[in-house]
């Protein structure tokens, strides 16, 4: 079993990841869009791939999204549809 200091660097190795893995979905939908995003979220993890969605304003509430699966392996981005993700969504509130 690793130690206190294996256990924490792990932990933000995988937060490090995470984060390049998000920037690159938002990266893909800046650059797409020509919108500024809101703000992302991780839906699911990977492997093989991660689902992030990503909320930008428009001009009514709640907030539109748009969802990306980036590849853990080689970084490449691909747009979901609502029906691609349905099952890890929730209703707005």
């Amino acid at each position: 079993m690793p130690g206190l200091f294996e256990r924490m660097r792990l932990r933000r190795l995988a937060r490090q990841r995470e984060a390049a893995i998000v920037e690159r979905a938002l990266l893909e939908f800046r650059t797409s869009r020509g919108v500024n995003p809101l703000g992302s979220h991780v839906l699911r993890p990977g492997p093989p791939e991660v689902i992030v969605r990503v909320t930008y304003f428009t001009n009514h509430i709640p907030p539109d999204r748009a969802w990306y699966a980036v590849s853990e392996t080689d970084g490449t981005v691909r747009e979901l549809s609502f029906d691609d993700v349905a099952h890890l969504e929730s209703p707005w509130r």
